[in-house]
C-alpha cells in the first residue's frame, strides 16, 4: 500500500514549518492507527507518503483484505481528523491510497550505517505508488490483481485500463467504494449463489 497526503506543497506555503510538521504527524498518527488495527507494517515514511506492507513481516491468509480495510479505515479516520482541523485551522486534508498485491523478495538491504532490516524488492511497491497517483483525493484505488483477491468482500467501481508511468502494460484499476458485508468466503459464495 502507498498512501500520500494531497496538496502538501500548498500546505507548506500556507503554514509555518512547525505547524506543517504537527499536521503531518497527525496524518501519520491516523494512518499508523488504521494500519496497526489490521496488522500491517509501515515500512517507510517518505515525507508525507507512507509505504505499508501487508504480508511482511507478519503474514495472514487475508492480507489483501486487510490492506483494503486499512485503506478504508484511513479515509474514515481522516474524515474525523478533518472535522477537528476545519474547526481549529480552517483546513482539510485529502489522501490518496494505492494498493497492489504481488511477489517481492524481502530481507535486509543496504550497507554500512544504512541498513534497512525489513526491505522489499520488486515491482509491487512501485505499482502501489503509481496507483496512488491515479487515485482521486480521498479514495482507495487497487489493481486488478488485488481486486480478484478481495472480490465479494468489497464493492468496487471499475475505472478501466490505465497507462501507469514506468509500467510496461496498461492496468485495469478499481476504486474501492465500501465493504460488502461479507465476512467469510462462505458469505461471498452465498451472495454469488455458488457452492463453497
Amino acid at each position: 500500500m502507498f498512501c500520500d497526503l494531497q496538496g502538501s506543497t500548498a500546505l507548506s506555503q500556507r503554514l509555518d514549518p512547525e505547524e506543517l510538521r504537527d499536521l503531518i504527524r497527525s496524518y501519520q498518527d491516523v494512518c499508523g492507527g488504521a494500519v496497526g488495527r489490521f496488522e500491517g507494517h509501515i515500512a517507510k515514511y517518505l515525507g508525507d507518503g507512507l509505504l505499508v506492507y501487508f504480508g511482511y513481516p507478519q503474514a495472514h491468509e487475508d492480507d489483501p483484505q486487510r490492506a483494503v480495510r486499512s485503506g478504508l479505515a484511513i479515509l474514515e479516520d481522516m474524515g474525523q481528523l478533518n472535522i477537528k482541523l476545519k474547526a481549529d485551522k480552517d483546513l482539510e486534508l485529502g489522501v490518496r491510497i494505492g494498493i497492489h498485491t504481488g511477489l517481492v523478495v524481502a530481507g535486509e538491504m543496504g550497507g554500512g550505517d544504512t541498513v534497512e532490516a525489513l526491505a522489499i524488492v520488486g515491482e509491487t511497491p512501485n505499482i502501489a505508488a503509481r496507483l496512488q497517483e491515479a487515485a482521486q483525493p480521498n479514495s482507495v484505488v487497487i489493481s486488478d490483481v488485488t481486486a480478484n483477491l478481495i472480490q465479494g468482500f468489497f464493492l468496487c467501481e471499475d475505472l478501466g485500463l490505465h497507462e501507469l508511468k514506468g509500467i510496461s502494460q496498461p492496468m485495469e484499476l478499481f476504486a474501492v467504494l465500501s465493504e460488502s458485508g461479507a465476512q467469510t468466503r462462505f458469505d461471498v459464495a452465498a451472495a454469488s449463489q455458488l457452492t463453497p
